[in-house]
Order: C-alpha cells, then sequence, then structure tokens
C-alpha cells in the first residue's frame, strides 16, 4: 500500500446539534502493516471546536484524546492466517454467534468514538480469536475464542466473553465518575447533585431551599441580611435526591462461555452443506420480576443448527432453546452500546421537577424472558452480480413478563433484522446500503421502536475530480425517562453525515 492523505469536510450531527467537519486522514504503510490517522475537527456556527477529540487536560483525557486519533492498524485481512485491526469493529462474531452476533463499537459514532481491537492467529493446529471493544475502557468487552479439528471430520470451538462493567459505557463527560445521565452538571467535576432543579448544586452555601419547597432550610450567616450570629432551622423534612451512581466505585460484571461443534457433511462445487450446535451460559445476575431480588442468569441451546451455501445464497437455520429463561441468543449484538446500561427514572414525589432513578443494566432485564424455544434463520443472497441483501428472523415462543398483569404469560419473542446494498458502484452511485434491525420484541412488524431498534442507510455518489458526496443517517433509541417506551425526539439518537471526500 502507498502512501496517501484522504479528507473529508462537510457537517454531521453530535448530541443533537449540527457541526462543520474538517478532517485528514493519513494512511502511512509500516511494511505490512497500515497505519492511518483520524484528525477531524468539528466546529459550530459560531467558531467553536467541540473539545471532546481534542483535551488534554489531564492524563486520562490526555490518553483518550490520543486513542482517537487512531483511524485503523490493520495487519493482513480477516480471512488470512494472521491479522489483527485495531480501531472501528463493524461485524464482530465469535463461531456461530451465540454469545457474539455482529457486534459493533461503532453504532454511536461520532458522539462517541471507540477504539478497539480484534485479531486472529493460528498455532499448535488451533485457530485462535480475540477482540476487546475500546482501549479507552481498559479492556471493558473482551471476547476469546478457540476452535480446532477433532476425530471423524468434527470440528470444536469454545468461546468467552466478558464485560468487566456494564457501567463503562455510559458517558461522562467531566469525568467526575458520574455519567450524564444521572449527574445533574454533567461538564462540572466538582458538582452533581441539584435535588430541586434550580441549577444551584446542593453543596453551595447559595442553596437556601434544597428541595424547593418554597421553605428556607436553615437561617444563618448564608442567608443575606441576616443580622443573628445563631442558626434557625426551619425546614425540617429536607428530601434529598440520591447519591447518583458512582462508575469508579461501583462495579456490575457480566461474563458468559460457549461450546460448539460442527460437521461439514457435504462438499460440492458452489455448495456445501454442515450442521451443528451450541450451548452458552450467562454469568452473572438478573432481577427476578416477581420477587424483585437478584437470581442467576440462564442458558440457550441449539441443539440442531443447518448451515448452507448454495451459489449466491448462504441460508443458516437453528432450533433454540431457553430452558429456564433469563438468557439472550447473540447477547452482545449491533445495539448492544446502546443497551449496555441505560436509565430508568420516578418522580421524587414533592420535589418540584426533579425526577430520580437509577442506572439499568442490560442483563438486569432478562429475568422477563421465561422458558421458551422456538426458530432463528437467516439468508443472505447476492442478487446479480450488482446487489447483496439480508434477512435474519428469530420466532421464539414461551413464557414472558408482562408488565400490565405483574405476571408471565405466553407470549411470543421475535426478533427482526434485514439489510440491503449494492456489491460495486452503479453510474455516479458508488456505494448504497441501507438496513434495519429490531430484536426479542412480541411482533418487530409493528415497527414499535425499542432500544434494540437500529435503522440507517448510507449512500456515495460521485462528484468528479477524485470527490465522492457520502451522505450518512443512523437512526437509534434511548429510553432516557426510563419509563419503558421509546417515544418523542429526546430519546431518538439521529446521526445525520454529509461529507464530501478526497485522496491525494
Amino acid at each position: 500500500m502507498e502512501r496517501s492523505v484522504q479528507g473529508a469536510f462537510g457537517a454531521v450531527t453530535i448530541d443533537g446539534k449540527i457541526w462543520n467537519q474538517i478532517a485528514l486522514r493519513p494512511i502511512i504503510p509500516i511494511g505490512k502493516i497500515s497505519l492511518a490517522l483520524d484528525i477531524v475537527f468539528y466546529i459550530d456556527q459560531d467558531g467553536n471546536i467541540h473539545d471532546d477529540e481534542w483535551d488534554f487536560s489531564s492524563g486520562e483525557k490526555s490518553k483518550n484524546s490520543i486513542i482517537d486519533k487512531i483511524y485503523y492498524i490493520r495487519y493482513g485481512k480477516n480471512w488470512d492466517p494472521f491479522y489483527f485491526q485495531i480501531g472501528a469493529l463493524d461485524h464482530v462474531t465469535m463461531g456461530h454467534g451465540i454469545l457474539v452476533n455482529n457486534y459493533s463499537n461503532t453504532i454511536l459514532y461520532p458522539q462517541v468514538r471507540k477504539v478497539g481491537m480484534e485479531a486472529k492467529f493460528q498455532a499448535f493446529g488451533l485457530d485462535f480469536y480475540g477482540f476487546t471493544n475500546d482501549f479507552k475502557e481498559n479492556f471493558g468487552l473482551t471476547g476469546l475464542r478457540v476452535s480446532g479439528p477433532a476425530p471423524g471430520g468434527i470440528k470444536v470451538g469454545g468461546s468467552i466473553a466478558l464485560d468487566r462493567n456494564q457501567y463503562l459505557g455510559l458517558k461522562d463527560s467531566d469525568s467526575d465518575g458520574r455519567p450524564d445521565l444521572v449527574d445533574d452538571f454533567p461538564n462540572n467535576s466538582n458538582y452533581w447533585l441539584d435535588t430541586d432543579g434550580d441549577g444551584l448544586a446542593d453543596v453551595l452555601s447559595e442553596e437556601l431551599d434544597i428541595d424547593g419547597d418554597g421553605i428556607t432550610d436553615t437561617l444563618d450567616s448564608d442567608v443575606p441580611g441576616w443580622p443573628l450570629d445563631t442558626s434557625i432551622v426551619l425546614d425540617t423534612d429536607i428530601i434529598r435526591k440520591p447519591e447518583p451512581l458512582n462508575v469508579d466505585e461501583k462495579v456490575r460484571s457480566i461474563s458468559a462461555l460457549s461450546f460448539d461443534v460442527s460437521k461439514r457433511i457435504l462438499t460440492e462445487k458452489n455448495m456445501n452443506v454442515s450442521i451443528y450446535a451450541q450451548f452458552a451460559a450467562l454469568i452473572g445476575e438478573t432481577t427476578d420480576p416477581i420477587s424483585g431480588r437478584d437470581t442467576t442468569l440462564g442458558t440457550g441451546i441449539i441443539p440442531f443448527g443447518l448451515s448452507t451455501k448454495l451459489g449466491p445464497a448462504r441460508f443458516n437455520f437453528e432450533y433454540r432453546m431457553m430452558p429456564s429463561g433469563r438468557f439472550e441468543f447473540g447477547y452482545w449484538d449491533r445495539s448492544y452500546e446502546i443497551e449496555r446500561a441505560t436509565f430508568t427514572s420516578t418522580n421524587a414525589g414533592s420535589l418540584t421537577g426533579a425526577d430520580v432513578g437509577q442506572i439499568i443494566t442490560k442483563d438486569s432485564r432478562l429475568g422477563k424472558f421465561g422458558k421458551q424455544k422456538g426458530y432463528f434463520s437467516t439468508l443472505s443472497i447476492d442478487l446479480g452480480s450488482m446487489i447483496g441483501a439480508s434477512m435474519s428472523y428469530q420466532n421464539l415462543f414461551g413464557q414472558q413478563w408482562d408488565d400490565t398483569s405483574n405476571s408471565f404469560i405466553e407470549d411470543r419473542n421475535q426478533s427482526f433484522i434485514a439489510s440491503i446494498g449494492l456489491k460495486k458502484p452503479i453510474s455516479k452511485i458508488t456505494s448504497a446500503r441501507w438496513y434495519y434491525q429490531q430484536r426479542n420484541v412480541p411482533n418487530p412488524f409493528e415497527f414499535e421502536f425499542t432500544e434494540s431498534t437500529i435503522s440507517g442507510y448510507r449512500i456515495g455518489i460521485k462528484l468528479g475530480n477524485g470527490m465522492i458526496l457520502n451522505y450518512i443517517f443512523r437512526q437509534s433509541f434511548r429510553d432516557i425517562d426510563g419509563d419503558g417506551k421509546v417515544n418523542g425526539p429526546e430519546e431518538t439518537i439521529n446521526m445525520t453525515s454529509i461529507e464530501t471526500s478526497f485522496s491525494f
């Protein structure tokens, strides 16, 4: 690969605000290694620079800002015997996907920039694979897999995955340990509590009425014009918001292991057929919706799986079982970084406009799944030489928690994922892709959005003189108010980017 520089300019949406973008991405070959940097400036209409990417105010923030400049470091291709890539991870799957299936660390880019790694190599007659989601999290989410041949033409494999602290997925702008979702002062590391929402921190002497009930808490020297040396307590029943989560002090981890066996039963020209089976266990705790207490996570079994390739088509079919529930197939998927940790809120009684709540991790919600079984299928097909498409569908049936009746009922647990895109340019359209995902809902075809819903598209149009106009849109959702539903613009995450890229 030759040394080159790619550039881009345009506009991008970050946290609901439009920023002008200027980016340079130099590609530097070092032997068989390719290093690409991502040097980007986001500038608003007033000329202010988005400083998250250029924050050197502390050692930790300096480290993160430097890591963010890595677009990728790559050796080889992912089908080579030895391969590694540091940077964006878009389609991470381990084995047949019972634990990690199409995980991506770019789903919140550019609002959240993650620099992960995946690598694979062969040694001792075995295949080794590993990944981590983000070096800034110091190996927050990590997966390892080993597979190899066994007698009789059988291939066996084992995988482990660990998220050492699911709270690391929450944005903390001021690095005070309190995530922005529960930090009343997300850009000030000195304060994080404002019970009555009046803009004054509870600990400030100027805050004379902490709970906003109209009664001055204490008459003392902090009150302007107070003439006495003594203090008089007026409000004896001050209601305060609880201390928010501090991710530097509290950890909630989840791990998992899986085993699989497979065998190729037919190999012909442009055709092969394999069968496989998988077992996985999630290790950790979830909340029992009946008792409200913690209970152990469950297991998932795929006693029979079929994988076929016939010319341009690939088809998979699986029979799936959750013997005790409290499990999710493909737990680490494309939307994991959104569902990893979210917020649930309740109104704090008499507090004026103050909502209090707690951070809810994805594993804590698995208790809603009871004993279930059903099937999963996926089809990928090339429509001629121009278009590629894929579709996946899961249909499980069994016990599922119903919030209305406060009991387990018999219901369906369905997922639907689809994508279609160009394989090569058509006239001036250099690239085009559309995708949609919704997982673990009673009926995905009602298109009622949840935090597992992701959709988007990307179109590239050739302008001439080596310049390409890229239009990128992605929509996802986050349940900010914790009511179990996503609605309104505050809970919709729209990422729009219009950029013109070029090389020189």
